[in-house]
């Protein structure tokens, strides 16, 4: 615990509220151009002049009104913790809806400043706002910034912290229309008898109309039956239920502040990036440009991985020699450290080489946002296969990794749509199966089996999709934010490729050199043979490959490249391409299909069993193993029969 000032940001998904705390801190919380990026709380401290500050990043929402997961988090959190200053990040170009939650938070009571970003946004589509009228109409300090460039942070952070010094903030008091002013006030007289503070005993009995389930028991207790009249009085007068009565007040009250503060000029031609958007949602257009695109995506990891691979197995081959002669004179000796150079050789030589460019290229399309696109796009073909239409966001989450894809699953209201979803994301290639896919399929078959396997393993969701959906009602419509195109700035795009990279080896790093000792060990000791005759039935049997590939499996389960490493030092050969010696091309393929479909990694285990429950977990399990070993025996089949 520590006594520091503590300023939390608060914000609309792809406010850039994100980016705000990555310039302002040295951590990179994961930003993208894609809405609800940031899913947990992000914490770090700044000095400013000797004085430490607190500083902390919570989830995007709308409204405090929680619907979702993350703004259950975000509320929680203010509720429930001391939070000296609110940041409210609001987007420029979006003023109006950006405010809806401005509100709200001058009615929680806390003191807040308003950080307008993305101004030159705003003002590259002919939107010029006058700060100091907002600031005198909201209440609360204004301070206009461009985070992504990092204009104005400094400012804006010096300026909280002199705000927060003075303390003497009062909140404005923003009237909504007559009728429910009059519920408000009287709910307030009495709550204020109970409760005085934070939150203000305004925002409560707002809260109380809204969604009086949000009071403390107390408070609730207290006002319970006045707040069922003022809602049944409310409900006739306006022929809506409360909490769209308030909704409808918030939002004309953020329109009608925005109108007053802001001017419109006219814009003498349309940005080229809107033309191109024209393009990218086009019902015909958009799907050839989303077919090129994955093309290109893929192809570029391919030959990239390729030419980066060739560059550092030279010298990674000649290290290697460099002990060969302890074989024979200490063989322990050499066990032992030829595990730890296949461990290292298999992160440099094998894992890296193809890693690299599938995050930094999948960074790159985060930041254009045409993420939201492709989801937009495809919602109609999830549809057909029994899918709910929200299931597309986390299913390309899924392609970089499953555990942001798990968290994403929050977004989905139904609880059987979400549990389905669930199930299926761990069946999605994440960028770890992507290398293993790339690494073999580059040095023994070329990218027309890679295009094979990713035709099957979508074949093989969208069949697992209809069974499981098949009881269920059908999904409802898709409602998502399509943020502005954006022209990806390579910094942010390095940033996040080094922070996930970073990640990666910290967390595979140990596992796969304490991985590939011990099964040196192993082999020393000859142990092996027996946790191959365990899998024996399922890898020889069922899938006809080497027994030597059972120990695989149960690495793999940690972390699926290290697979990628164990499968060489399983058959006992230095490279990837030397397995082409050991087993034929058709086991490659078997055996890629069974490590792409069969149970998830470790962490995406923990996410599911956090998310979902021990139920689920088994589940997905079951499901997961069975269906990768179907798909393999298939496989096997075919190739015995052609």
């Amino acid at each position: 615990m520590n006594n520091h000032p503590k300023f939390v940001l608060i914000g609309q998904p792809n406010s850039g509220k994100s980016t705000l705390f990555n310039v302002l801190s040295d951590k990179k919380a994961n930003t993208s151009n894609y809405p609800g990026t940031t899913i947990n709380i992000s914490e770090t401290q700044v000095n400013i002049y000797g004085e430490v500050l607190t500083i902390v990043d919570l989830p995007g929402v709308y409204s405090l009104n929680p619907t979702y997961k993350s703004e259950e988090i975000t509320y929680d959190y203010l509720i429930n913790n001391n939070v000296d200053l609110i940041i409210n990040v609001v987007d420029a170009s979006l003023l109006a809806r950006g405010l809806e939650l401005s509100i709200e938070l001058i009615e929680f009571g806390l003191p807040m400043v308003i950080a307008l970003n993305m101004i030159d946004e705003a003002e590259n589509h002919g939107i010029i706002i006058d700060e100091k009228k907002l600031e005198q109409k909201l209440g609360v300090p204004v301070i206009p910034i461009v985070s992504i460039h990092g204009k104005g942070v400094k400012d804006l952070i010096e300026f909280c912290r002199d705000f927060f010094n003075k303390n003497d903030y009062k909140s404005k008091k923003l009237e909504y229309t007559h009728h429910l002013e009059v519920f408000i006030e009287e709910l307030t007289r009495k709550i204020e008898k109970l409760e005085k503070g934070v939150p203000s005993s305004r925002f409560y009995a707002i809260k109380a109309i809204e969604n009086n389930s949000l009071l403390p028991k107390h408070i609730y207790s207290s006002i319970v039956d006045l707040s069922r009249e003022m809602s049944k009085e409310n409900s006739q007068m306006h022929r809506l239920e409360p909490f769209e009565t308030v909704s409808y007040e918030r939002h004309h009250l953020a329109m009608k502040l925005s109108e007053e503060v802001s001017t419109y000029t006219e814009r003498k031609k349309r940005h080229w990036l809107e033309k191109v958007d024209d393009v990218l949602l086009s019902p015909i257009l958009g799907y050839f440009t989303l077919f090129f695109f994955f093309l290109l995506y893929f192809l570029t990891i391919f030959i990239v991985g390729n030419f980066i691979s060739s560059l550092i197995e030279p010298p990674l081959t000649y290290i290697g020699s460099t002990f060969d002669s302890l074989k024979n004179t200490r063989p322990f000796l050499w066990y032992t450290l030829n595990g730890a150079y296949r461990g290292v050789y298999g992160i440099l030589g094998i894992v890296l080489p193809y890693f690299f460019p599938l995050i930094f290229l999948t960074s790159i399309f985060e930041d254009t946002g045409y993420l939201s696109r492709v989801a937009f796009l495809l919602d109609s073909l999830m549809h057909k296969i029994g899918l709910h239409g929200k299931s597309v966001v986390p299913f390309i989450l899924g392609f970089g990794c499953s555990v942001p894809a798990m968290y994403a699953t929050r977004t989905i209201e139904n609880k059987r749509d979400r549990m389905v979803t669930g199930l299926l994301i761990p069946f999605i290639p994440c960028s770890a199966r992507i290398t293993v896919i790339f690494v073999f399929t580059a040095a023994f078959t070329g990218p027309f089996w890679a295009f094979i396997i990713f035709v099957f393993v979508l074949f093989v969701i969208a069949i697992n999709g209809k069974l499981l959906t098949r009881f269920l009602s059908q999904p409802i419509g898709l409602i998502i934010e399509i943020p502005r195109l954006k022209l990806p700035t390579v910094s942010n795009s390095f940033s996040k490729t080094w922070m996930r990279l970073r990640e990666f080896l910290k967390e595979a790093f140990i596992f796969l050199l304490l991985g590939s000792i011990i099964l040196g060990w192993i082999e020393y000791f000859d142990i092996v043979k027996y946790v191959d005759l365990i899998f024996a039935p399922l890898v020889n049997g069922i899938m006809g490959l080497p027994d030597q590939l059972g120990s695989t499996l149960i690495f793999g389960f940690f972390r699926k490249e290290l697979i990628l490493v164990m499968m060489t030092q399983s058959l006992g050969v230095n490279t990837i391409t030397e397995l082409g010696s050991m087993i034929s091309i058709s086991q490659i393929v078997i055996f890629i299909i069974f490590v792409t479909l069969y149970f998830p990694c470790f962490t995406t285990f923990v996410v599911i069993l956090k998310e979902f429950g021990w139920k689920v977990v088994a589940l997905s399990s079951i499901l997961s193993i069975f269906v990768a070993t179907l798909s393999a025996f298939l496989f096997r089949l075919l190739f015995l029969i052609f």
